[in-house]
């Protein structure tokens, strides 16, 4: 293994600890949090994070992808950057703060209005961050993203278990989100000794790759927010609380596992990009490693949402198992279509990134309208299912061209974790009947 690949590694390490630290503090949250709130308290603050994020995506450039991309940049790049997020999150909180009233009136929840309104100061709060973390993805200095990360999420839960176990209601869960975002402003001047400072001299250069970026944030949100307003609509806040808690539970392997990985996969893929074949095996690596940890967690958590629920969650989540079972394989098969787009923006191919995201919104919106409409929670859960089963092959078909190889070598880094998770399955099966 050459000495950047060794790095990569060792960043996924970092990373995937980090992820599953954070993740052990949000799951004792969760589970807390559970048995202390409503399903529909859950929803609510569902709602008003839509809100917020609808907002944000609007005025999301991804400029730390374009810096780690560039590997020439300098700091006129990262001032404009920084620059660039305060403008938006100033923007974004005005603006917020005159929706929360229509934002109400839309879901017909009137305590939306005053929740929206506390919570417009989180796009500020995230723009005034210090663009200089950047460095630690971009250098491959993964054991300082780590704690930056781990204090961020430790800093908001020290706050909002105590708060649910005092307050018993959702105004918990949105002091929770705000003191995250507070420490995560603080923390990253105390971690990052950069110090940006107010600029646009590097615009130009920043906005032609970061256009395509945005539009890709775009859909996303539209892709991971669709329930928050299709299901908010239709089936009111308690079935979005549930869809959602199901949700977050059922791709934990896939946020926890797979999104550290890609994320410092991502550095080491920019530095191979001017060579397709150590780009090809550095590919090939990172899925023997996503297959490895998600294929048996997929599967796992399939078959254990009958424990799950009631041992985690409580009676009052009951009608999560079968939510839990679907969203698990479309998880699953999410995971799968990640990490090529970091191959694709390595290659500095953003454009393909934002239309296979287009492609996934314009699948799922219409049939998650109709399948909750037919079937609530369960109809849209069996959308995510649908849509991931089309987009996955036509995500591959395009990558293997972009990397000119076929498909026996992916196929070779993932029939073993698929092999072993089939008997896994059968000895779990045999053992329950």
């Amino acid at each position: 293994m050459t000495t950047l690949g060794r790095q990569m590694a060792k960043g996924a390490v970092w990373m995937v600890g980090a992820r599953l630290t954070e993740r052990m503090i949000g799951l004792v949250s969760t589970v807390v949090l559970a048995r202390l709130l409503l399903p529909s308290d859950f929803g609510l603050v569902s709602m008003a994070i839509s809100v917020i994020a609808m907002l944000e995506v609007l005025g999301s450039f991804s400029f730390d992808v374009v810096l780690i991309q560039k590997q020439d940049a300098e700091r006129r790049h990262y001032d404009t950057a920084w620059t660039f997020n305060i403008i938006v999150g100033a923007a974004s909180a005005l603006v917020l703060f005159g929706l929360a009233g229509p934002a109400a009136a839309f879901f017909e929840e009137p305590r939306l209005e005053a929740m929206v309104r506390i919570l417009a100061v989180l796009p500020l709060i995230t723009g005034f961050e210090n663009i200089g973390t950047v460095e630690f993805r971009k250098k491959l200095e993964f054991n300082k993203e780590f704690k930056f990360l781990f204090a961020k999420k430790l800093s908001s839960f020290v706050v909002v278990v105590p708060l649910a176990i005092a307050l018993g209601n959702y105004w918990a869960l949105v002091v929770g989100v705000t003191m995250g975002r507070c420490a995560g402003l603080v923390l990253s001047y105390v971690l990052q000794p950069y110090r940006p400072r107010l600029s646009l001299s590097a615009r130009g250069e920043l906005f032609d790759f970061s256009k395509w970026l945005m539009a890709t944030n775009i859909t996303q949100f539209l892709l991971h927010r669709a329930p928050d307003f299709i299901i908010g609509r239709i089936s009111g806040a308690g079935a979005l609380g549930l869809f959602n808690v199901s949700h977050e539970i059922a791709y934990m392997p896939s946020n926890e596992l797979v999104a550290p990985i890609n994320r410092a996969a991502f550095p080491g893929y920019a530095k191979k990009s001017g060579d397709l074949s150590s780009l090809r095996r550095g590919f090939l690596d990172v899925m023997s490693m996503i297959g490895l940890f998600m294929i048996p967690a997929a599967v796992g958590m399939f078959l254990t949402a009958h424990l799950i629920v009631p041992v985690a969650l409580g009676s009052k989540w009951l009608g999560a198992e079968p939510l839990i079972r679907l969203l698990a394989f479309a998880g699953l098969m999410f995971a799968l279509q990640t990490n090529p787009v970091y191959v694709y923006l390595a290659l500095g191919k953003p454009r393909v990134v934002t239309l296979l995201t287009m492609l996934y919104v314009a699948l799922l919106q219409p049939l998650m309208i109709a399948a909750t409409k037919l079937a609530g929670p369960i109809g849209a859960a069996w959308a995510y299912v649908g849509t991931a089963a089309i987009v996955l092959p036509i995500t591959y078909g395009i990558l293997l061209r972009k990397l000119e190889m076929g498909p026996g070598p992916l196929f070779a880094q993932l029939w073993r974790p698929v092999a072993a998770s089939g008997a896994m399955a059968a000895a779990v099966h045999a053992l329950i009947l």
